[in-house]
């Protein structure tokens, strides 16, 4: 019968079957990715990709090349604490690979759009092999493979823009089989820890909450089954990566106070929230919910960013009182659906954390992987026209509330509703036509109808959006241009002004860069990306987080502070870039004495000091009567002697933030940062002569090297006690095999 379980189906049919799905899925999924470059060359290339992540990577492969690994640089301030702002891979082998081959590659947006593009053909093979452990038919399965890289978030933000969701959602399906393998005995602990290993330590929150969705669903999912020690496995894993998260996310936890992203607000701004009207009308690829933000005008997004999958209503074909039977079976995928779609709809302000629109390509994949196991599973054994119907009243629902949040959208909405509905139609025809369901050759008709609708809707999706609505700043795709921006300007710089306002013209771009493309160029660069940011610093340059100051800061940099230094002393800057679009001639053209105009030509003008001064990181300031020497100077660790100090004590401070994590021997750090953001040390009387030291270690770090060495080996002695008895019970049973042979024959 139609709707009986295929498992016996599948074992009968050659693995080459499946394993042509399997490669089918992929095949398809490229080509699909590759779509979106018929509009938009640059369409893996925008806004925190091309701000944040490709920087992030060259400079991390560069560090590796260089055999560092990046903890700290005092000389990009408030974007050098790398440890805190968690996404440096610093322990993800993965993140690593990534870092050297960016590193490598001379074309910014080639590399990165292979890379994403690699990630969601890595994703559609993991849906599919998560949808055939739960006996989903090859061909649905390559159904939910390809449609669930097609879902809106993935496809208009994650994919464009922010990388690291898009690379932790690829991997939670093989998280998700995994630890599905562990807990039904057919694999060791290792393969599913190493899986949730690669996804919490590439940094990125929305990962490691997924984690710990799939960890709760499939543990109650066992407690209901009363399968004890499948709970425990889950268990076991669960509290390995809990470990493994506090190695990534304490340091900054234990920096955040100091950070821009000390906020302990729950609130809804109105930014990005999502409400149920706009989840009803995720089956069209062109509806625009009505979600707000800065990145557009208006209260409708300028994307499909909701939509999940134009089939969802193939529910409707479902034999929903054998489903119910048999709900064991996805028990735990319906516990993650209903779990993302709350986190979704939560306060789009939770502390530091903002956006809970960022879950939906994680609803996507549990909603698409649950229609296509149902579908495969119980298929309702009479497609009546009631259920075609009902099919196409879900469809017509959701096209009726996105007319009504966008009116001037119709045709787009219109092509895609059609598109849906022909769709819909088509696979009620096939399942309910005699011939193929007798023959076998059903579900490949559906998938051939699946794969010709989502092209259609593909194409129709990126003739009404072809770019993502995220911001765009055109920074050169060829990266020898980074690379030679301010190579000759001498010492650390500051840039004054605002790259953006340039508006993405090529031309600035061969004279200044911003945010992350400055770790492309040799010059010591404080504007970079600013993910966490140090506060007080932060407001004191008017910084903004892709680099960007107000021109006003001009000014301030050679106001007296609290020390009596000048701002950009305390800064040890010895070179300025001025951009001309942000600050007036009458303020760039005369610099101050002990600075000269070393440029003035074409977009911007370059200060540099006459006498130079040492870069950041060393002594900058002495109280008065206190005297020290450096006698060594590394990005973590600063060694004086003492040459003068009055018998009061005497204050020190260096041209370095005063992150969490310090600590001094010898001397004390100051209650609190000199001027508001330097490290400073308070030097005892009488210390003439001693060696203070001042070394730094990510807050908690004992904490957390203890946790990862904790997870580390606890696993790998689960893994080996479990392959031991494995093979300590194959051996018995050899050896009982072998018993009774001589017992039947005694010869």
């Amino acid at each position: 019968m139609v709707g009986q379980s295929t498992q016996g189906d599948d074992t009968a049919r050659p693995a080459l079957h499946a394993g042509s799905w399997l490669l089918a899925t992929a095949g398809l999924t490229a080509v699909l990715a590759l779509l979106p470059l018929m509009w938009n060359r640059r369409f893996y290339f925008q806004d925190d990709t091309e701000n944040g992540a490709f920087g992030v990577w060259f400079h991390l492969g560069q560090s590796l090349t260089s055999g560092k690994i990046p903890v700290l640089d005092p000389s990009v301030w408030s974007s050098g604490n790398f440890l805190a702002e968690g996404q440096w891979g610093t322990w993800n082998p993965l993140m690593m690979l990534l870092g050297v081959m960016t590193y490598l590659g001379g074309n910014a947006v080639a590399t990165m759009t292979a890379i994403k593009i690699s990630f969601l053909v890595l994703a559609s093979v993991g849906v599919f092999l998560l949808a055939r452990s739960y006996g989903a038919r090859p061909e649905l399965a390559f159904v939910g493979g390809v449609a669930v890289t097609l879902n809106g978030f993935t496809v208009y933000f994650d994919s464009p823009s922010w990388v690291t969701g898009l690379i932790v959602w690829a991997l939670i399906p093989y998280f998700w089989l995994m630890l599905r393998r562990l807990v039904l005995g057919a694999d060791l602990p290792l393969w599913a820890f190493l899986s949730g290993y690669l996804i919490v330590t590439v940094g990125y929150l929305q990962g490691t909450f997924a984690i710990g969705f799939v960890l709760l669903a499939v543990g109650i999912d066992a407690l209901l089954r009363r399968a004890w020690p499948s709970a425990w496995k889950v268990v076991g894993v669960g509290l390995a990566l809990v470990l493994v998260a506090v190695t990534v996310f304490l340091p900054g936890v234990l920096t955040g106070s100091v950070t821009n992203r000390a906020v302990s607000v729950v609130g809804n701004d109105g930014m990005m929230a999502t409400d149920i009207a706009g989840l009803l009308s995720s089956t069209l690829a062109t509806a625009f919910p009505q979600v707000a933000s800065w990145w557009w005008t208006g209260p409708t997004a300028t994307s499909p960013m909701l939509y999940i999958a134009w089939f969802l209503p193939v529910l409707c074909f479902v034999d929903w009182k054998r489903a119910v039977a048999g709900r064991a079976l996805i028990r735990d995928v319906a516990i993650v659906l209903v779990l993302a779609t709350a986190y979704v709809l939560l306060p789009t302000v939770i502390g530091p954390l903002r956006y809970p629109v960022r879950f939906m390509p994680y609803v996507a994949l549990a909603a698409i992987l649950l229609s296509v196991i149902l579908l495969s599973r119980w298929p309702a054994p009479r497609m009546s026209k009631q259920r075609l119907i009902a099919a196409l009243a879900i469809i017509a629902i959701g096209a009726y509330l996105a007319w009504a949040q966008l009116p001037s959208h119709l045709l787009a909405l219109l092509a895609a509703f059609a598109c849906a509905s022909v769709g819909v139609f088509l696979v009620w025809f096939v399942l309910r036509t005699n011939r193929w369901r007798q023959d076998g050759t059903q579900w490949g008709r559906v998938a051939g109808v699946v794969a010709t609708i989502a092209l259609m809707t593909t194409l129709i999706q990126h003739h009404d959006t072809p770019a993502s609505p995220l911001s765009k700043n055109n920074v050169p795709a060829d990266t020898s241009i980074a690379k030679s921006v301010l190579q000759d300007l001498p010492g650390d710089v500051l840039v004054v002004g605002d790259p953006t306002q340039y508006g993405g013209n090529p031309a600035a771009w061969r004279e200044t860069s911003m945010a992350n493309s400055w770790y492309l160029s040799p010059a010591r660069v404080q504007n970079r990306y600013q993910l966490i940011g140090f506060a007080a610093y932060n407001s004191a340059l008017c910084l903004q987080y892709l680099g960007g100051t107000c021109p006003e800061l001009l000014d301030s940099l050679f106001e007296r502070r609290a020390t009596g230094l000048l701002l950009v002393d305390q800064l040890s800057i010895n070179s300025l870039q001025i951009l001309k679009t942000s600050v007036p001639a009458s303020a760039w053209e005369s610099p101050p004495p002990g600075w000269r105009v070393v440029s003035d030509e074409g977009l911007t003008a370059e200060w540099t000091r006459i006498e130079p001064i040492p870069p950041a990181g060393g002594v900058v300031w002495t109280s008065e009567g206190t005297e020290v020497e450096t006698i060594g100077i590394s990005d973590t660790e600063i060694n004086l002697r003492v040459v003068a100090v009055p018998s009061n004590g005497g204050t020190v401070a260096f041209s370095r933030l005063a992150w969490p994590g310090y600590f001094a021997e010898n001397a004390d750090l100051t209650r609190s940062p000199v001027d508001g953001f330097l490290l400073g040390v308070d030097v005892p009387g009488g210390r003439v002569g001693d060696t203070v030291t001042i070394t730094f270690r990510p807050p908690g770090w004992h904490i957390e090297v203890a946790a990862f060495v904790l997870a580390v080996m606890g696993v790998a002695g689960w893994a080996v006690a479990v392959f031991l008895r494995r093979r300590n019970d194959r051996i018995g049973r050899s050896d009982e095999s072998d018993r009774g042979v001589q017992a039947l024959d005694p010869a």
